[in-house]
């Protein structure tokens, strides 16, 4: 290559050098927005969750048809009970667990802060509230018994029977 054929190539590559540099710079620039742009609504989705949040746990946990874990002898849907109360706590937790980084990322003191925090046990002893529904069965059936059987007695006793 001469002299100038070298010139010529080092001015073409300085000049696409400095429009790489240019497009790098704008697309440095787009990112840079997009990225404000996702904070600012993250913020803004923080701050309406905090306001909200205590509904929206309740709407997570009624979305499960949620009620208060009975046994019912007569239609016995305590495993599809049980599902729904275990869904319900677990859907509820996601919704604190939000709330509360939602805190933290907004920067609220903590001694601001509204979310509950600590080791508030969600999950369910699946085993232990099946123990606690047969065992309060088992406990109605005896009473139930027991009141029959003393009356049976008490008869017995009166002559009734």
């Amino acid at each position: 290559m001469t002299e100038n054929a070298v010139e010529k190539a080092r001015k073409v590559a300085e000049a696409a050098a400095a429009k790489l540099a240019e497009a790098e710079a704008a697309e440095d620039a787009r990112l840079a927005q997009i990225a404000a742009e996702r904070a600012e609504r993250a913020r803004e989705y923080d701050r309406d969750l905090l306001s909200r949040w205590t509904e929206i746990a309740a709407e997570a946990r009624d979305s499960e048809g949620y009620e208060p874990l009975e046994y019912d002898p007569n239609t016995m849907p305590f495993l599809e009970g049980l599902i729904r109360f275990a869904a319900a706590r677990e859907k509820r937790r996601i919704v604190v667990q939000a709330a509360q980084n939602a805190e933290s990322s907004l920067e609220i003191p903590v001694s601001q802060r509204t979310v509950p925090v600590g080791d508030r046990f969600y999950s369910v002893d699946v085993a232990a509230e099946l123990t606690r529904i047969v065992e309060a069965e088992a406990s109605r059936r005896v009473a139930e018994f027991s009141e029959a059987f003393e009356a049976k007695r008490n008869r017995a006793i009166d002559g009734e029977a």
